[in-house]
């Protein structure tokens, strides 16, 4: 992942390379290769498939939340991902909304095999895991179940 100045134009003439925004010069971007996220998304997407069949369950650990009691953004992910991925929506997005964005994400680059590169603004990526800290914080305030 690549933070910095992205010349996001339209008229890039690299070919798999998806831009998303506004596509000014002057804006602060994001390009995110895609070729690891592709390498990780079959193999979760089929341990989350299989993980209600284990007989044990190995612990997810956040270092945060095991230090500050205080939880991240990505608290509730991995039950969230084998909730959707088993068709409950409700509780997936109960769990942590951003389970089913991280979902369709990965089918996407499954099925979209010639995407390389995904260039995105900046203030999205700050927009997306502020807010899923948000609801994340919420939940904890509010003693919902993390």
């Amino acid at each position: 992942m690549t933070v910095g100045r992205v010349r996001a134009v339209a008229a890039c003439a690299h070919p798999g390379h998806v831009h998303l925004g506004r596509g000014d010069d002057d804006r602060d971007a994001v390009r995110i290769d895609l070729t690891p996220l592709r390498a990780m998304a079959g193999p979760m997407l089929l341990v989350a498939a299989v993980w209600p069949l284990l007989p044990v369950h190995p612990p997810v650990l956040c270092p945060l939340r095991a230090t500050t009691g205080v939880p991240c953004p990505f608290c509730g992910m991995t039950r969230g991902v084998v909730a959707a991925i088993h068709g409950h929506l409700g509780a997936s997005l109960a769990l942590n909304p951003g389970a089913v964005v991280v979902l369709a994400f990965a089918v996407a680059l499954l099925v979209m095999w010639r995407w390389r590169s995904l260039v995105v603004p900046l203030w999205s990526v700050v927009a997306f895991f502020g807010t899923l800290w948000a609801y994340e914080l919420f939940k904890y305030t509010t003693g919902r179940p993390l």
